[in-house]
């Protein structure tokens, strides 16, 4: 039979615990609706007095009637299961502690108690000891809802740092921008999204990508009406040499020309980093030129291309003109009647060069043979830190590479 007074003290206990407005238990509070909640369960399935398993005590002493003389035991071997006399149920009990007898000619029953039914595995144990905390609503406390508030933020701001992203490298794209990057990427083999704007003038836009998977770092220089110029040098080299790129406007009728050039670099943490500048320059000749030489000059720089011109020295009266081209391309032109051109590739060193000691060789060289004007001459270009220009008369048919160079094989 149910205890009213029990099941309203049950009752009003599930509320301050699992209720909206309910306002927590103590542990005391908590351990009492367990109890409460095990008493009502073991309500629900009574056990009679005459399934109820004697304690130790009543099972060692005899059976006495009323009159106090010892009543005929039941049979206790195996004839008590022909149906003579009944056997007693064996059934669970309530109480913790409690001795369970053994039924002749029965296996022990399972005797479920509050050990019993504890959680076996860690699991088990830990979902139970967070069911007993909620219940007891100091979950609800400010304190605890502050510190899950503050470990989640927590949480969030290591998942933010530990999952990596792309690093924004590029500019933001204005207007028409976008448009121009796809003429960039159309036909290029550069790695899938590294294209990145990093640099922008009134004149030009400098792009930055990479190819082969990031082994090669290419400056794009995008003018204006004009076809985008691209250079591209391995990564490792970027930190001892920056990378430039330029692109130059074909001189006009007064032989003035304008250009752009952009250099790419890379930061200590491999972030690329870039910038644009614009010249334009006046393509008069060196005053000191005659009007024969000044028309000379205005040629030379036309039929070649050249950014600019300049006389590097003479040889017996007669110009040696070093041209200068995009991307640190240069060449050594003499004419005597005949056109001797050679063109490289300007070096770039961070000391300066020592005369007579260099291991590399000259950048430029031309071998004039002699004629009716002038003699044999061997003329060698050095560029570095510093450039200049060597010019050797009347060079051995087959001379000592000078300043340290070894024969060619």
């Amino acid at each position: 039979m149910t205890d009213p007074a029990g099941g309203e003290e049950r009752r009003e206990l599930e509320r301050r615990a699992f209720g909206r407005d309910g306002s927590g238990l103590s542990e005391a509070e908590a351990a009492r609706l367990a109890e409460l909640r095990r008493e009502d369960a073991a309500r629900r399935d009574p056990v009679s007095e005459t399934d109820r398993i004697p304690d130790a005590a009543e099972a060692a002493a005899p059976a006495t009637d009323g009159a106090g003389s010892v009543a005929d035991a039941a049979p206790a071997g195996p004839e008590a299961l022909d149906g003579s006399a009944p056997v007693r149920r064996a059934a669970a009990l309530p109480e913790t502690g409690s001795a369970a007898a053994l039924v002749p000619g029965r296996a022990t029953p399972a005797v479920p108690t509050a050990l019993g039914n504890a959680p076996s595995t860690p699991l088990g144990r830990l979902s139970a000891e967070v069911s007993a905390w909620l219940a007891t609503g100091r979950w609800k406390r400010p304190r605890y809802l502050v510190g899950g508030l503050i470990a989640l933020l927590l949480v969030g701001v290591l998942i933010g740092v530990a999952i990596p992203r792309p690093r924004d490298v590029g500019l933001a794209l204005r207007a028409g921008e976008g448009e121009r990057r796809d003429k960039v990427v159309e036909g290029a083999d550069h790695d899938p999204g590294s294209v990145a704007l990093l640099a922008r003038s009134d004149h030009a836009l400098l792009w930055y990508a990479t190819q082969s998977r990031g082994d090669l770092v290419c400056a794009i220089i995008d003018v204006d009406g004009s076809p985008p110029q691209q250079n591209c040098r391995p990564r490792g080299t970027i930190s001892e040499r920056p990378l430039d790129v330029a692109s130059q406007s074909e001189p006009g009728a007064d032989g003035n020309v304008a250009g752009d050039q952009g250099v790419v670099s890379l930061s200590g943490t491999g972030a690329p980093m870039g910038y644009l500048q614009h010249w334009s320059s006046m393509m008069n000749p060196d005053p000191g030129l005659n009007p024969e030489e000044t028309e000379t000059w205005k040629r030379i720089t036309s039929e070649n291309g050249f950014r600019a011109t300049m006389m590097a020295g003479r040889m017996s009266g007669i110009p040696v003109w070093v041209g200068y081209r995009e991307q640190g391309d240069l060449c050594l032109v003499v004419e005597d009647g005949n056109t001797y051109k050679d063109c490289g590739q300007q070096r770039d060193v961070s000391s300066p060069s020592r005369f007579g000691t260099d291991e590399a060789p000259p950048t430029l060289v031309l071998d004039l043979p002699a004629t009716t004007s002038h003699v044999a001459y061997r003329l060698e270009y050095w560029t570095g830190f510093s450039s200049y220009l060597v010019i050797t008369a009347n060079p051995d048919p087959q001379p000592t590479p000078p300043f340290g160079l070894k024969p060619a094989a």
